[in-house]
């Protein structure tokens, strides 16, 4: 349980793990990019079960993701205070809390498919590819939420390259098994979208093999906590006092997700499957901000329990930087690329311009959606999920208005929609950040922003002068 999170560069140590952390987001991200690839060669129609399909796929998703930060936070202090059998304790309670819950709601979504797809709007045509696509995703999600949640406890207690690999080894899973299902390749029969879905699942099984070896190798289980009732009921407490209020902040947003879903099945079947390609666009462009942010939680809690103030306020720092930079360079790379990137997921004209349109007018908001991320992330790591929540209940809110007032001027005011959100989320996260720092008195609070963004960008300056003075 060893890692260099409590010493050394800061900078250093948090680009060391939000790398292989980005790896890792990507694999998994690529589950469903990869599905939308050769689903897209189905055609339309399959296309649109695929994203109406997501919507079930990304609520499940995010509220085992918010279950993990939730017991990372646990961990990651545990781990920085040096209280070993705390983490084991909390490894094999968070573990049995996940498979039950994650069991329930996988024989939920296969009792109610087609009553839950047809209050989003789904049309009765497309009903049977969306059972054909979600039904073994049901089946097969404990495989994969014990897997996530197994994936965080070892990031917060130190591991953090073993378990992205694990993924990465995942996505190349999928990827094979997609291409020999869904097409009826090496002498698999022919079975379109479901195929998908069994890849999927096929890819899960490993990831659980592989996270369970991991958890054993670097003995984060213990049997014998199981029969210490009373300390496990204690946990139980925490997990919850902590787990609740990130997994209601990760389930919001796909919540909002689902939202948006049906104020675009109002206007066309269309412009739901050009959300869904363009949707595992917007994955593949936010690793780099979403691991960033997935890495300093555990930073700053294994810190908070070693009491390191000065590393905490570095990888604030850090993160504010990042969210920004981040955000501009994927504005740039969008608006330059994003046609033909849209047309590597369907050839249908009516898709790609829809999905053109979406990042032409959301991408801008990215900056202030990377702030929004981090600032979320920074208040889990500070054991105070509740800021945490209570930003993205705000920023929920807005998504939800904007989105609905723009519905009535079509597909391009509930663009406008989703981008304003970003900005004044991003805007009130950044005022809830420099609240904290002045009623905790950090030095922080004294730092001029605008100041530090004008140096980086001299330093930025002077250093492209010289590369092409040479």
């Amino acid at each position: 349980m060893k890692s260099n999170i409590l010493e050394g560069n800061t900078n250093k140590a948090l680009i060391s793990m939000s790398l292989p952390i980005s790896i890792g987001m990507l694999s998994t991200f690529l589950f469903q990019v990869v599905d939308t690839y050769f689903v897209g060669k189905l055609g339309p129609a399959a296309l649109t079960a695929l994203s109406f399909s997501s919507t079930i796929y990304f609520l499940l998703v995010g509220l085992f993701i918010g279950l993990s930060v939730g017991v990372s936070i646990i961990i990651g202090k545990a781990a920085g205070a040096k209280e070993f059998d705390k983490v084991r304790q909390t490894t094999l309670v968070a573990i049995m809390v996940c498979l039950g819950l994650s069991l329930m709601f996988s024989i939920t979504g296969i009792v109610f498919t087609d009553p839950i797809f047809r209050w989003f709007g789904a049309e009765e045509a497309i009903l049977p590819l969306i059972r054909q696509y979600i039904q073994p995703l049901f089946v097969g999600i404990p495989l994969l939420t014990v897997g996530i949640l197994a994936g965080g406890i070892l990031r917060a207690s130190g591991n953090v390259r073993m378990p992205e690999i694990v993924m990465g080894i995942a996505g190349i899973i999928n990827l094979v098994f997609d291409y020999l299902l869904i097409f009826g390749k090496a002498g698999l029969p022919e079975m379109g979208i479901k195929g998908a879905a069994y890849a999927t699942v096929a890819s899960w099984v490993f990831v659980i093999l592989a996270m369970t070896v991991l958890l054993i190798k670097d003995k984060l289980i213990s049997l014998t906590s199981a029969f210490q009732f009373k300390a496990n009921l204690r946990i139980l407490k925490d997990i919850f006092k902590f787990g609740l209020p990130t997994t209601i902040t990760q389930v919001v947003g796909p919540m909002t997700l689902m939202f948006l879903t049906y104020l675009l099945a109002r206007q066309s079947s269309g412009v739901v499957a050009a959300y869904g390609v363009a949707s595992r666009i917007e994955m593949l462009i936010s690793i780099g901000i979403l691991g960033v942010s997935t890495a300093i939680t555990p930073f700053i809690a294994q810190n908070l329990g070693a009491k390191k103030q000065e590393r905490i306020n570095q990888a604030i720092a850090f993160g504010g930087k990042a969210s920004v930079y981040i955000g501009l360079a994927l504005f740039i790379v969008i608006m330059l690329f994003i046609r033909p990137i849209a047309a590597i997921f369907s050839a249908d004209t009516t898709v790609v311009g829809y999905t053109s349109l979406y990042f032409y007018i959301v991408s801008f908001s990215y900056v202030f959606y990377g702030l929004y991320l981090i600032t979320s992330s920074i208040f889990n790591g500070l054991q105070l999920p509740i800021n945490s929540t209570k930003i993205m209940l705000v920023k929920s809110a807005f998504f939800v208005a904007f989105t609905l007032i723009g519905s009535f001027w079509g597909v391009h005011g509930i663009f406008a929609g989703v981008a304003a959100s970003n900005i004044l989320g991003g805007v009130y996260s950044s005022i809830a950040m420099r609240k904290e720092f002045k009623r905790t008195q950090s030095e922080l609070a004294k730092v001029n922003v605008w100041q530090e963004y004008r140096k980086d960008f001299v330093r930025i300056g002077q250093w492209m002068t010289r590369l092409v003075t040479r």
